[in-house]
């Protein structure tokens, strides 16, 4: 009895003394990220969080007003939501107010801004945040260290106007902002900026994650792909498909458009075009007390920089904006201007200049370009009329017999000798329609940018062509792709036989996938028994013109849909 009295008492002078000590390593300390925070919620089970930040989400111009205080308030939340829906791909995010990117700021040069933020108690992390468009250490950083459960608050001035990127200081940086801490803040002149019809707030954003584009299920953060700068993914406002499938950002013939943009990084510059379409005003770095720069057609924008993209909508379409560094469309990176309205004859049409398509043209010449090139057009000789009329050697014959493939179902790579009538056959049958068939095997794509398709068990590798879009969307899957082997070129890579392509079907995910035969034939059957629909691509500036879809297969083809 003594002996627990004795306990007893020193455990009631020392409990209190080690929570005022925790309490005290709370308030005097930055908490700064762990890689390991990620790891350590594999088997979070809560709801998905929707993150995507629709880009309508932009505030009002300040218009004439005076100078005044602005309070804002930020909240970080940690959660997780879908990376990319057709893969099934999630990710635990760091945000502010809960969407990548955070909520988009808008003050008067002038303006005194007092900004609070709060750190949900959730949260595993300390966070803050850096302001690009404004002067002191840390960009306020060094004031808005918010343990969970914390609100910190402070105040800046808006000195200089322009469009500025928001993160989150807090070590390890770039881990903070590679999982979704950033945002921007416009400071408008005294003025304003001038009128717009629209106006849109996008932010490309970098994700390294452990496991390749296309892995099902929660994804870890990888701290080595992130120091080495290869990231897995390149999002526009936080997932795959966010502006495409989720936000498309509707415009009207007629009308002009303003994009205010921001590269997060953390670590790649963006080269930013839009596809069909090229930028009427472009402020430059996001500065508006420089020159503005006037018909761009791609503008780069560094990491942790941002730039005002205006043009006006002159055509109806889909037209997709992506970052000119191509490859990053296969892991995401891609955004769709939908606009609709009449049609202009005077600006494109298929076929051959005439005057019933619009304007009359003016005097008809020739070139455009050197003589020797012009020559050149004259020049070039079709593979099948070399194989006919060069010698057959060993390497002419063997392109022969490539040739011969282009118009059926590939079974050997083995050169042989064919009898005349197969021969024959296979002239005629040159000047037919190609057959259809059909292949299976894993998407990817080269570092030059070439469509490969690995065949399903087997040592076959075709090269893909007629759809990049398709491409893109379904790199790294098990995919089913019909068409007919051939080319859209006039003369073709002999060592790497092309198949061009009508339509992409994903099978698996990931070309990883244990799968046998049965199951992609019941999987492919199930697929068929769907609704077919008719959609377009020529909107988005590829071809062919039609191509038909599985319209229950994917959300691609559900914003695809109807724009035959």
């Amino acid at each position: 009895m003594t002996i627990r009295n004795n306990f007893n008492f020193k455990h009631a002078e020392i409990f209190p003394a080690f929570v005022l000590f925790f309490a005290f390593l709370l308030e005097t300390n930055v908490l700064p990220a762990q890689t390991t925070g990620h790891a350590g919620h594999a088997g979070n089970t809560a709801k998905l969080a929707d993150i995507v930040r629709d880009p309508t989400d932009v505030p009002p111009s300040v218009g004439n007003r005076a100078p005044a205080l602005v309070k804002i308030e930020l909240t970080a939340k940690e959660m997780v939501g879908t990376l990319d829906p057709s893969a099934g791909t999630t990710y635990r995010y760091w945000t502010f107010n809960g969407k990548v990117p955070g909520p988009m700021i808008r003050v008067r040069q002038g303006d005194m801004v007092e900004v609070t933020l709060h750190n949900d108690p959730s949260s595993r992390m300390t966070h803050s945040i850096d302001f690009h468009a404004a002067l002191g250490i840390g960009g306020g950083a060094a004031f808005s260290q918010t343990a969970p459960g914390q609100s910190k608050t402070f105040t800046f001035q808006a000195t200089t106007p322009g469009l500025f990127v928001y993160h989150c200081g807090t070590q390890m940086i770039a881990e903070h902002m590679a999982n979704g801490m950033y945002g921007l803040i416009l400071v408008e002149p005294p003025n304003g900026l001038p009128h717009v019809d629209r106006e849109y707030y996008v932010m490309q954003g970098e994700i390294y994650t452990t496991a390749p584009k296309g892995k099902e299920g929660l994804q870890q953060f990888s701290a080595a792909n992130l120091m080495d700068e290869k990231p897995q993914y390149f999002v526009f406002n936080g997932a795959v498909g966010a502006l495409t499938e989720q936000h498309p950002m509707p415009a009207t013939v007629g009308e002009t458009v303003r994009v205010f943009f921001g590269n997060a990084g953390p670590n790649q510059t963006s080269s930013t075009h839009i596809v069909g379409e090229i930028f009427t005003h472009v402020y430059q770095l996001g500065s508006l007390s420089s020159p503005v720069l006037t018909d761009v057609q791609t503008v780069g924008v560094p990491s942790g920089a941002a730039a005002i993209l205006e043009f006006a909508a002159r055509l109806p379409g889909k037209f997709a904006m992506m970052d000119h560094a191509i490859s990053r469309m296969a892991k995401g990176n891609m955004a769709v201007f939908d606009v609709t309205g009449p049609e202009n004859a005077d600006l494109m049409y298929p076929g051959p200049a005439g005057q019933e398509h619009g304007s009359a043209h003016g005097p008809v010449i020739s070139g455009g370009m050197t003589t020797t090139d012009e020559a050149s057009n004259h020049e070039a000789i079709p593979v099948a009329s070399a194989i006919a009329n060069g010698p057959k050697t060993e390497a002419a014959a063997n392109m022969e017999d490539m040739s011969s493939m282009m118009q059926m179902p590939k079974q050997t790579r083995s050169p042989g000798k064919k009898s005349a009538t197969k021969r024959a056959t296979t002239q005629k049958s040159a000047n037919a329609s190609p057959a259809q068939t059909s292949l299976n095997g894993c998407l990817t794509l080269a570092p030059d940018g070439k469509a490969l398709l690995n065949i399903f068990h087997s040592t076959n590798v075709y090269r893909l062509e007629a759809q990049p879009f398709l491409f893109s969307q379904n790199a790294s899957r098990l995919v089913h792709v019909t068409g007919h082997f051939g080319s859209v070129f006039n003369v073709e890579d002999p060592r790497l036989p092309s198949f061009v392509v009508d339509a992409v079907q994903p099978i698996s995910p990931s070309c990883d996938t244990k799968i046998t035969v049965a199951q992609i034939q019941r999987t492919l059957m199930k697929a068929s028994a769907a609704t077919k629909a008719i959609i377009s691509m020529t909107d988005l500036g590829f071809m062919p013109r039609t191509l038909t879809v599985n319209a229950r297969e994917s959300r691609l083809e559900q914003f695809l849909v109807g724009n035959a």
